[in-house]
């Protein structure tokens, strides 16, 4: 370890632990566990994991500890995957969502073909709109206020 370097009282007996020739490999896997799952000094980490190489790479090593020592160095080794989380979502609020949405880019057709303000009931008739979810938050508060700014502006101008 590097010089002045000071690990915790439980750091410290994890490693006599798992370093000793009078406990069990078992036990000592399980110390090796406790170790290599939390954060550690990188030098601990290495003695750690090369405790675990060996243990995996002995001949006359029980397979079922070698399985054990295999399982926690690819824990250290590559990323973990885990599935994502499901959520909840607000249908009404997703189909408002989806219907203003829906109007937003209806309207951005019509002024860009030059036909705005539009008639009467121009959004009227759009039919189902599927719902919409959206990840980011606020982003109904931001549409609603660009809308708003573009209400005040257009008041200005007439």
């Amino acid at each position: 370890m590097a010089e002045g370097q000071i690990i915790s009282k439980a750091l410290g007996a994890l490693l006599d632990i798992m370093t000793s020739d009078k406990v069990k490999e078992a036990q000592c896997i399980e110390a090796a566990r406790a170790i290599i799952e939390y954060e550690a000094p990188p030098e601990v980490f290495d003695l750690t994991y090369d405790y675990l190489m060996g243990v995996a790479q002995g001949e006359e090593q029980d397979t079922g500890l070698k399985l054990e020592a295999l399982k926690l160095i690819r824990k250290v080794e590559a990323k973990r995957v885990v599935p994502g989380t499901a959520k909840a979502v607000d249908t009404v609020a997703a189909q408002a969502l989806g219907r203003k949405v829906a109007m937003a880019k209806r309207r951005l057709g019509l002024v860009r073909d030059g036909r705005w303000p539009a008639e009467r009931g121009w959004g009227e008739d759009l039919g189902e709109v599927r719902g919409m979810g959206v990840e980011e938050e606020g982003i109904a508060e931001r549409l609603e206020a660009a809308r708003e700014n573009t209400r005040t502006r257009r008041l200005r101008i007439s």
